[in-house]
C-alpha cells in the first residue's frame, strides 16, 4: 500500500504544475462524481423505439463524469414497475456491474489485467483548487492527501436506471384518427378523386397541421429513475490494492495470480441501492421545434434532469458541488436544470484536511441564494425556446449569511434545504 501511494504522489506531483496553470483558466475544475446512466426499455409498449433513440442522443449530465459502460439499454417485457426494478437488480448482479465500474476507473486492461491509475489522477485533478496545491507543495503529506483525495471520488460512483414509459392520452389517439382522415381527403383533393375543386385544401391543411401539431405537444412520458451507488469502502478498497491491483510494470507470475483472483471474484464488489423517484414529463413548449425528434429529445431531456434533481433533492450523497465562477458579481454555472428556483439556497464551502481521518471535509463559510431575475434557464433546448434566462451564462447570488469578503473564486456551493 505504501509503495502504491508513493507512485500516486511522484505522478501527483507531476500534474501539480499544470493543476495550477490552469487553475484561472478552467472554472469547471471541480470534484464530480461519476455517472453510469442506463435506460428500460419495454419494446411491446407504444413509442418504445423513438424513446430509446432520444434516450442514447442525450449526453451525460455535466455536472457528473462520465462514466457509461458499453451497454446503455436494458430491455425487459414487463412493465411493471416493481418487477421492472427486480429486472434491472438481476442486470446489474448477474453482469458484475459494480466491478466493471471499478475496472473502468483503474483503465484495467483486459488481455494483461494490469490496472492504470491515470483516470483517477485525472479526475481527482478537477478537485485540486489553488488551496490545495499550495498545501501539497510543503511536502509529501500534502501531496499524498491530494491522492486520497482523488481515489476517494471512487466511492461517488453511481448508476441511474431509467425506466420511461409513454403516456397514451387518448385525445392524442383522437387527433391521430383525424389527422389520418385528413390525409385521406387530401389525398383525394390531389387525385382528382373529389368533387371538391381544391378551395377547401388550405383550410384542411391548416386543420392537418393543428392536429398533428396536438400530437407532438400532447407527448408525455412517466419516468421512475433508479438510483445506486458504488460500495466502495476503506476495508474494500485496502484489498483491492493489495490483492488485485498491479501496473503494466509488474506483469510477472504474481500478476498472474492476482489477475486470476480478480476475474473469480464475484462477491466483493457490489452496488447499493438507494432510492427512486417517479414524475411525468411536462408538456413541451414547441417553440423551436421543428420536427418530432427535437420534441421527443426535449421532453425526455427535461424530465430526466428533473430525476436527477429530485433525486439529489431527496439523498445527500447524490447532490453535486459547483465551484463559484465569480464573486465580483458572485455568480455560479448552475440554473434551472439543476433546480435552482428563487427559494433555493446554497452554502459556500471550503476543504480542509482532517487530521483525525487523513480525508478532506467541507467547512461552511456562508449561504447564498439566487438573485431573482438572475436565474440562468439552461436547460435542455431553452435557447431555441427565448426562454427567460437563457442568454444568461451563470446564475447569479447574493449572501444570505457569512462575508462575501471571504468567498473565492473556486470555492464550492451544494444546495441545502
Amino acid at each position: 500500500m505504501k509503495k502504491f501511494s508513493s507512485l500516486l504522489s511522484v505522478l501527483l506531483l507531476c500534474s501539480l504544475v499544470t493543476a495550477a496553470s490552469a487553475q484561472g483558466t478552467d472554472s469547471l475544475r471541480y470534484r464530480r462524481s461519476s455517472l453510469y446512466t442506463i435506460l428500460i426499455s419495454h419494446p411491446n409498449l407504444e413509442m418504445d423505439d423513438e424513446i430509446v433513440e432520444a434516450f442514447m442522443a442525450l449526453e451525460t449530465p455535466d455536472k457528473y463524469n462520465n462514466h457509461d459502460l458499453s451497454v446503455k439499454v436494458v430491455t425487459t417485457p414487463s412493465k411493471n414497475r416493481n418487477m421492472t426494478k427486480t429486472q434491472v437488480n438481476n442486470f446489474l448482479n448477474r453482469n458484475h456491474v459494480a466491478k466493471r465500474l471499478v475496472s473502468k476507473w483503474f483503465s484495467r486492461n483486459k488481455e494483461t489485467g494490469a490496472f492504470d491509475p491515470q483516470l483517477v489522477l485525472d479526475r481527482g485533478m478537477y478537485d485540486a483548487t489553488a488551496a490545495d496545491v499550495s498545501m501539497a507543495a510543503y511536502g509529501v503529506r500534502g501531496v499524498s492527501g491530494l491522492a486520497d483525495r482523488g481515489y476517494e471520488l471512487i466511492g461517488n460512483t453511481f448508476v441511474v436506471a431509467n425506466d420511461i414509459q409513454y403516456i397514451d392520452h387518448k385525445a392524442n389517439a383522437d387527433a391521430a384518427a383525424k389527422a389520418l382522415i385528413f390525409i385521406g381527403v387530401l389525398a383525394d383533393i390531389i387525385t382528382g378523386n373529389s368533387d371538391d375543386d381544391g378551395g377547401g385544401a388550405f383550410t384542411q391543411l391548416a386543420t392537418l397541421g393543428a392536429a398533428i401539431s396536438s400530437m407532438i405537444a400532447g407527448f408525455q412520458v412517466n419516468i421512475t429513475s433508479h438510483l445506486y451507488q458504488l460500495d466502495w469502502s476503506d476495508s474494500l478498497a485496502d484489498k483491492f490494492y493489495g490483492e488485485y491491483y498491479y501496473s503494466v510494470s509488474e506483469l510477472g507470475p504474481e500478476a498472474e495470480q492476482k489477475k486470476a483472483a480478480y476475474e473469480k471474484d464475484r462477491e466483493t464488489f457490489k452496488l447499493k441501492y438507494v432510492g427512486s423517484y417517479k414524475a411525468k414529463s411536462n408538456k413541451p413548449v414547441l417553440r423551436g421545434l421543428y420536427n418530432d425528434v427535437d420534441v421527443f429529445r426535449k421532453v425526455l431531456a427535461r424530465a430526466l434532469d428533473k430525476n436527477i434533481v429530485m433525486l439529489q433533492k431527496k439523498y445527500d450523497q447524490f447532490k453535486v458541488k459547483v465551484p463559484l465562477n465569480s464573486v465580483e458579481p458572485l455568480t455560479a454555472q448552475i440554473g434551472m436544470k439543476e433546480g435552482v428556483r428563487p427559494q433555493s439556497k446554497y452554502e459556500v464551502l471550503v476543504p480542509v484536511f482532517d487530521e483525525a481521518t487523513g480525508k478532506f471535509r467541507y467547512n461552511r463559510r456562508g449561504v447564498i441564494r439566487p438573485v431573482p431575475g438572475k436565474i440562468w434557464d439552461n436547460r435542455y433546448m431553452a435557447a431555441e425556446e427565448q426562454a427567460v434566462g437563457s442568454t444568461l451564462q451563470a446564475t447569479e447570488f447574493q449572501v444570505v449569511s457569512g462575508s462575501k469578503a471571504s468567498f473565492t473564486e473556486g470555492m464550492l456551493i451544494r444546495e441545502i434545504k
